[in-house]
Formats: structure tokens, C-alpha cells, sequence
């Protein structure tokens, strides 16, 4: 029982985390599930999407009332993401915990990279092919125009949902940096990027509790602690600056390549 309160309190932080940069909090539940519990990675890929079902629809609900979220966007980087999603959770069933561990470490390595050093060509604009102009404004009355290159987020979208069902981290680690890319600001692009993980979260919950890779225990404690998390985080992002914020989800994101890539190496060593 204390391993369920200990998850609850946990997922509190890591939802007021993952509000605030706009990512589905996998890249914490993950190896939090992992490192502290003992739990399956497979299991622990599964579950975590599980609860960011939770967590993410707990942000969306406050982000849409601050009217930030550019919904063509979303649908744009939504509807490809559902699909790869569906295929990269089918795929977990034939691929070893391992290779998926290694998987999701390098994703995170080569996107924290990519939000502290933005010249670097790892997720490039594609600004070219249909485009789209689209008008957001906030309940701050900010207007923002924002160019929408479909090409652009029909291609991240796809890698996004891949990841979010081989590894469990939601696709908030690429969508963000793929919308600040495609120049939208990244408080409208957390917003934006909540609203989509969502969406995949939920296609790769489905087939991941078919496969019976979700802990019901461990999904319960860390949703009602996410969903918590996640209005506190909602609250203190707009106060957040936007280097900050970029530098900080980076930040996190390299701490726990290093945690989860240690104990692996441990794991084979012994």
C-alpha cells in the first residue's frame, strides 16, 4: 500500500512537470515505475501511457479554457500520430525491454539537445508544400497568427505517435520542439502539444491493455496524482518565461537519460 501513496505523491510532481512543458510526464513515469517499483518495462510503457490518458485530459480541459490550443495543428499532428501510435504499441510485443529502453533514452538525448541548442538539425523545420494560416487568441487577448506547413507536422506527428507507443513518453518530447520549429510560440505549443499527446496516449492505452502491458494498481495511484499535478502546473506555466521553460524540460530530460541509461548498464553488468 505504501508503494501506491509513495506513486500518488510522485505523479503529482511529474503531472505539474509535464503541464507546464507540455509533455505527457512518460518521460518521468517510466523510469519512476521502472527504478522505484521493479516494474516491467513493458508494463511500465504501458501504464505510463495509461495515466498520461489521465493527466493530459486534466491539462487539456484547463488549456482549452485559456483558449491556447491551435486546433489545426493539433488535428494535423493528431491524426497521423493516432495511427503510428496503434503500430509502435502492436511492436513492444516483438521487441525486447532493452532495445525499447535504449530506444527511449536516445529519443530524449537527441530532443533535450535539441531545445537547449535550436541550430542543431535534429527535428528541422519544413516550411514548404500546403500551408495554412491560423489565428489563436487567448483569454490574455494575445493574438497569435501562426503559418501551419502540413508536411511539417504530418511528419513529426507520425514520429511522435511511434515513439509515444514504443517508449511510453506521450510524444510531447518531439511534438513541442517540432511546433517551437515551425515558429509557434512554446506556451501555445505546450497547450497545442498537450491536446494531441491526449489523443495518441489513448489509441496506444488500447492496444498496451490488450497486450496486458498495464499495471491497474500503479495506473490508479499516478492518474489521481497526475491529474492534480497537472491543474497546479496549468496554473504556473503562463508565469513561466519561455527560455526558461525550454532550458528546464532539457534539463529534466538529460537527468533522466543518465538515471535510466545507469541502472541498465547495471542491470547487464550484473
Amino acid at each position: 500500500m505504501i508503494e501506491y501513496i509513495i506513486g500518488f505523491l510522485i505523479a503529482i510532481i511529474i503531472g505539474a512537470i509535464a503541464a507546464v512543458a507540455g509533455l505527457g510526464g512518460g518521460f518521468l513515469f517510466v523510469p519512476t515505475l521502472i527504478l522505484l517499483f521493479g516494474v516491467d518495462p513493458k508494463t511500465a510503457i504501458g501504464t505510463s501511457l495509461s495515466i498520461i490518458v489521465f493527466s493530459t485530459l486534466s491539462s487539456s480541459v484547463a488549456y482549452s479554457r485559456q483558449k491556447r490550443i491551435f486546433y489545426r495543428s493539433a488535428a494535423c499532428l493528431a491524426i497521423p500520430g493516432i495511427i503510428f501510435s496503434l503500430l509502435g504499441s502492436l511492436a513492444t510485443a516483438y521487441i525486447s525491454s532493452t532495445t525499447l529502453t535504449f530506444i527511449f533514452c536516445g529519443v530524449l538525448f537527441i530532443v533535450a539537445l535539441k531545445m537547449i541548442y535550436p541550430g542543431l538539425p535534429f527535428i528541422a523545420p519544413m516550411k514548404f508544400g500546403p500551408s495554412h494560416n491560423e489565428v489563436c487568441t487567448d483569454c490574455y487577448s494575445n493574438v497569435i497568427e501562426h503559418r501551419l506547413y502540413f508536411i511539417h507536422v504530418i511528419f513529426w506527428g507520425s514520429l511522435a505517435g511511434l515513439m509515444s507507443g514504443l517508449t511510453g513518453i506521450g510524444g510531447g518530447v518531439i511534438n513541442v520542439p517540432a511546433l517551437t520549429m515551425g515558429g509557434m510560440p512554446v506556451h501555445f505549443a505546450v497547450a497545442t502539444s498537450t491536446f494531441v499527446i491526449l489523443c495518441t496516449a489513448l489509441a496506444g492505452t488500447t492496444i498496451h491493455s490488450r497486450l496486458g502491458h498495464v499495471s491497474l494498481p500503479y495506473m490508479v495511484s499516478y492518474s489521481l496524482g497526475a491529474i492534480i499535478g497537472a491543474q497546479i502546473g496549468v496554473r504556473l506555466a503562463p508565469r513561466i518565461k519561455a527560455e526558461r521553460l525550454k532550458t528546464g524540460v532539457a534539463i529534466v530530460l538529460f537527468i533522466t537519460v543518465c538515471i535510466v541509461l545507469a541502472e541498465n548498464l547495471f542491470l547487464i553488468t550484473v
